[in-house]
């Protein structure tokens, strides 16, 4: 039986400059949303974590959150240090987006090796081990195969359930590690070091596989995670044909497959509800992202559905 939780919606941007960033949270706060995400790539212009305690310290009620960081660009040690921090000094809304890394550029400017997927996806078990571990205040003795870490008990002092873990991926291994560890599992299309790998990958039937996967592995939780997409490609309009014809052109579909993909969503206020509504029912997506550019277009459909 597929546990339906209540509707949440968060906005995910690249982090801006100066006052533009407050304002930008404390307006996601004033429309409703749940949280405020920011992406965390070596390119963006604002680093992530400092970006989301600012965030955190001109609002009140949002959760704070990455999506995601990139683990091979961080030790474990540290992570869970910050965001222990993050989410005692914000009281208690952080969430830490955590994935294997995918982006070409952050390797390239860093010199970190890109290794294959299967090594970056062993290094994130161990180092999400490790950081539970730390927020739990337990002692921490590993040696290898990724990471030599020995701290004593309470090293990292936290009160409190902790941030709330996010994983996600587009692979099976991913997902069913997804399934078994995070509060909140991301489905999204598998991607290579530029991108979404094939269009076929952004097909409904794609996401059944996926979230069947996830279903299977998460079978055995006492709680159900939170399921989580990503709107990519957001538009709130009451002229949605040109848009969805362009979309189609420009990833190389059909219409068809831009109306039906969670990858997308376009329509008038009454139609995008609809269409979530089918997509909790099939996929379990309760938890809705949408990128910081459909902000205020977005909010009546947040009206709508936030907490049902």
């Amino acid at each position: 039986m597929t546990v339906e939780h209540p509707f949440r919606f968060a906005v995910v941007a690249n982090g801006t400059e100066g006052p533009e960033w407050t304002a930008l949270a404390q307006r996601v706060e004033a429309l409703g949303y749940d949280a405020l995400l920011v992406t965390d790539h070596v390119t963006d212009r604002v680093a992530a974590v400092p970006a989301l305690a600012v965030a955190a310290a001109h609002t009140d009620r949002i959760g704070v959150g990455t999506f995601v960081l990139n683990n091979d660009l961080r030790h474990p040690v540290l992570l869970a240090k910050d965001f222990a921090a993050l989410d005692a000094l914000s009281g208690g809304r952080a969430l830490l987006g955590l994935g294997a890394g995918w982006m070409s550029s952050d390797y390239e400017v860093t010199g970190v090796p890109r290794e294959r997927g299967a090594v970056r996806l062993a290094r994130l078990r161990q180092s999400v081990g490790i950081v539970r571990s730390l927020l739990a205040g337990a002692a921490v003795d590993v040696d290898g195969p990724h990471y030599r870490v020995r701290a004593d008990a309470g090293l990292i002092a936290h009160d409190g359930p902790g941030p709330r873990l996010l994983l996600g991926g587009g692979r099976r291994g991913a997902l069913e590690f997804a399934a078994r560890e995070a509060d909140i599992v991301s489905v999204v299309p598998p991607l290579g070091p530029q991108g979404p790998r094939d269009v076929t990958d952004l097909a409904p039937q794609r996401v059944d596989e996926q979230v069947g996967w996830v279903r299977a592995a998460s079978a055995g939780r006492r709680e159900a995670p939170r399921m989580n997409h990503v709107v990519w490609e957001c538009f709130v309009t009451a002229r949605p044909a040109p848009i969805v014809a362009a979309l189609a052109t420009a990833f190389g579909t059909t219409p068809d497959l831009v109306a039906q993909s969670p990858s997308f969503l376009v329509g008038s206020v009454d139609s995008v509800v609809d269409a979530l509504w089918s997509r909790r029912e099939r996929w379990g997506f309760s938890f809705v992202t949408v990128p910081v550019a459909a902000l205020d277009a977005f909010a009546p459909v947040v009206a709508r559905l936030t907490g049902r």
